[in-house]
């Protein structure tokens, strides 16, 4: 537990708002993780920008989540302040095809909204879950496209550790160093599990393609349908959990998990799912470390079997 001197400083930055002792896996998809110290949920960018700055300027470790998703958060929590993203705005630039929408939007929000105006080219996103802020955060995507391709700018913030200060930055959405799976952000994250300071993503301008709202849609109801046969939908995990080796279906992480029979492995309450191998399931009430032990195991089976070393495409959350 941090101390009552830093409790008080930002109670007094975050009013009533900041909540103390509150259990992560009520706010991520896995419904697996410990206690954060603090907890604040951001309704809009300036409350966003005050509780990453109030955190950077009292020294504290903080992260932001959005719905929860591609996280496992250890069971022992997080030791500082977790920041839950809802910032929603959304303003549409017709004159160019455009949206600027903030990080913590609902991704299918922003589809459906697109698509009501005769805007698309995300329609394969839709049933992605999470929000804009983490789509573009892991480049998200399917069907051989992602987000990164339609993000034009970004707005950022980024904090100087030397200094306890930051600077909110405009950058062109090719600084963001767009791969599969992943972005500079993440890739500067990666590994660290109880990050000091981060750069978070405040909003994105993405550029969309006009169409008709009835072919967006139906192209919509389509990719939601095929998840739907293929993915475990409504069911306690992360999405897909490792990143595919490569391009070709033999080289996906599902087929390999598949040939060597993941879906037959648990541990404790955490299972691979019987629908597709690359999706870790909590059964109810597994523990975080449940799952990050199945993973290695199945990590293990696939490096011993095919000599191919799975990289996951979540990320771990906190002390473990």
């Amino acid at each position: 537990m941090l101390n009552n001197t830093i409790e008080e400083h930002l109670s007094e930055a975050l009013g009533k708002g900041l909540r103390s002792n509150i259990v992560l896996r009520d706010y991520t998809s896995f419904k697996v993780g410990g206690v954060a110290d603090y907890f604040y949920k951001s309704d809009n960018v300036d409350n966003l920008v005050l509780a990453i700055t109030t955190a950077i300027k009292l020294n504290i470790p903080y992260i932001v989540i959005g719905g929860g998703y591609n996280i496992v958060v250890s069971d022992i929590g997080f030791p500082g302040l977790v920041i839950k993203n809802e910032s929603k705005n959304l303003v549409f630039l017709p004159e160019s095809n455009e949206v600027i929408a903030d990080s913590g939007l609902n991704l299918g929000t922003l589809l459906t909204e697109a698509a009501s105006r005769d805007l698309g080219g995300l329609e394969y996103l839709f049933g992605v879950p999470g929000t804009v802020g983490g789509a573009i955060y892991g480049n998200a995507g399917a069907h051989g496209g992602s987000i990164g391709e339609h993000v034009k700018h970004i707005t950022i913030l980024i904090p100087n550790k030397k200094s306890n200060d930051y600077k909110i930055v405009k950058y062109k959405g090719d600084w963001l160093d767009f791969q599969y799976r992943q972005s500079k952000l993440k890739v500067l994250n990666k590994g660290i599990e109880v990050p000091e300071f981060r750069p978070i993503i405040l909003t994105a301008r993405l550029r969309l393609t006009r169409s008709k709202s009835e072919i967006i849609l139906d192209r919509m109801r389509k990719y939601l349908t095929e998840k739907k046969n293929k993915q475990p939908l409504g069911q306690m995990s992360a999405g897909s959990f490792f990143k595919n080796p490569g391009e070709q279906k033999e080289q996906s992480a599902g087929f390999l998990l598949e040939k060597v029979g993941a879906k037959r492995i648990h541990i404790g309450k955490a299972c691979v799912s019987k629908k597709h191998a690359n999706f870790i399931i909590n059964r109810g009430g597994a523990k975080a470390q449940d799952i990050r032990r199945l993973a290695e195991q199945l990590k293990i089976r696939v490096r011993d079997d095919y000599r191919i070393n799975l990289e996951e495409e979540i990320e771990y959350v906190g002390r473990w």
